[in-house]
């Protein structure tokens, strides 16, 4: 008997799937297990299996379309000679009905497993700035490197910083300055090519180098940005959310890195594993800040499953790391490196990327020093990591350098107010300052 195959849920977010290819053609046998299509979800590429003995009769939706879950994608049938017309029909109806409500899909529950003990190393003592790993063009001041980054994960890039100091006389720069010329862009004729007042001639260009004109272009939103925009809309207008924000000295952090570089130099510790494990083990001394708000009730998550932004073409995913309270420093960044190298590759099963309990939002390599973040529900908060950077502080009332680090907190005041996020921060800062405390 002919049927319809329907546009299934590949995710517990997913509304609608774009088909990226049909892997079997009209008129095709199928057995059990077969993969028929490959569909686009908000976070990944899936492949849709069919687990009866079926011909595809008709293909529905090429392609290249765009189907809500639960609309037919296809008609099978036991036989090629079977009658469709009125499937047909009913098809053309129910696309005009639109498509049906789906459910969300309940959480995982997640198996019980057992906190390591940390491992109580005394913290090590302040030490030179570290070399910069993260492919920034180097900013210096005093000699001293200001572009070391904590983020690790994201690959972007980075525009080239600004050019050098122009070789000009002082009038040659005033009259540059009155007439909003970029010396940059001029080409001096005075000794070793320093600008003069005859090169800024009455024509010379008053504004930025030429560009040829462009024109509007419209860019189709992917399930990814769509599932976005709804999503982190619904948080914004939804959750009544407000910001914490805390300075770290992080000279201890800085210096145990290196040891754990040094001392373990197959683990490849980056700044991003330390500061997740330090997040991990405040959630579990701090559980209220784990948690969810449930509308009647709040849920306080007994196991501490962080979720990790990464950039993508075209927006972001978040990989989640199950228990990482109970993982030390190297299984965290072994655990990590996989998730996000397969987040890049959209190879995450949907069980991988949803159901987190807490968020880490982090800029610090891009040099931001400090922003805010919008909550990822289900969570009750997340933390926007600014640059880890060297910077000058006062120490025992003496100017000195000394490495510093910005996070800002995003709360639901449904469940967390000031004095818990405020000792959410406390506790998070004792981690960083004195990381010894961490398993490794």
């Amino acid at each position: 008997m002919a049927e319809f195959f329907d546009m299934p849920a590949a995710s517990p977010t997913m509304t609608e799937g774009v088909l990226v290819s049909w892997k079997i053609a009209e008129g095709d046998a199928i057995h059990s297990g077969d993969i028929v299509a490959e569909v686009e979800t908000d976070k990944a590429v899936a492949e849709i299996e069919c687990f009866d003995e079926r011909v595809l009769l008709k293909i529905l939706a090429p392609a290249g379309d765009s189907v809500p879950t639960g609309m037919p994608i296809a008609i099978l049938g036991e036989s090629k000679d079977e009658d469709i017309s009125a499937l047909l029909a009913e098809y053309e109806e129910r696309k005009k009905a639109g498509p049906p409500e789906t459910a969300k899909a309940a959480p995982a529950a997640q198996p019980e497993v057992v906190r390591p003990t940390a491992h109580k190393l005394e913290a090590p003592a302040p030490v030179s700035a570290p070399a910069v790993e993260t492919g920034i063009e180097e900013v210096t001041w005093m000699g001293k490197s200001l572009a070391e980054g904590i983020m690790e994960i994201p690959e972007f890039h980075v525009a080239s910083a600004p050019q050098g100091r122009v070789r000009a006389s002082p009038l040659a720069r005033k009259i540059a300055k009155k007439r909003g010329v970029d010396l940059h862009n001029l080409q001096g004729s005075g000794p070793h090519g320093r600008i003069l007042k005859a090169d800024l001639s009455p024509g010379t260009s008053s504004g930025p180098v030429s560009r040829p004109p462009r024109k509007d272009t419209r860019v189709n939103l992917s399930n990814m940005r769509k599932t976005i925009a709804s999503r982190l809309k619904e948080s914004y207008l939804d959750s009544p959310a407000f910001f914490l924000t805390a300075q770290f000295d992080c000279n201890h952090y800085v210096a145990f890195r290196n040891q754990l570089k040094a001392q373990f130099p197959e683990a490849k510790v980056s700044y991003n594993d330390l500061l997740i494990a330090c997040v991990a083990q405040a959630l579990a001394d701090v559980p209220e800040v784990n948690a969810s708000w449930g509308g009647d009730h709040i849920l306080q998550h007994g196991n501490v499953d962080i979720g990790i932004a990464v950039a993508l073409d075209g927006g972001l995913i978040t990989p989640v790391l199950r228990n990482a309270d109970r993982q030390g420093v190297r299984q965290i960044a072994t655990s990590v490196k996989d998730l996000v190298g397969r987040a890049r590759k959209l190879k995450l099963g949907p069980e991988e990327y949803t159901n987190s309990t807490f968020t880490i939002s982090n800029l610090g390599m891009m040099q931001i020093e400090a922003f805010t973040a919008i909550i990822n529900p289900p969570n009750a908060a997340i933390l926007a990591v600014g640059a880890l950077q060297e910077e000058p502080c006062i120490v025992a009332g003496h100017l000195t350098t000394g490495w510093r680090m910005r996070v800002t907190l995003t709360c639901d005041h449904r469940v967390i107010d000031g004095a818990l996020g405020a000792r959410f921060l406390q506790t998070l800062r004792r981690y960083i300052e004195a990381p010894g405390m961490l398993a490794i």
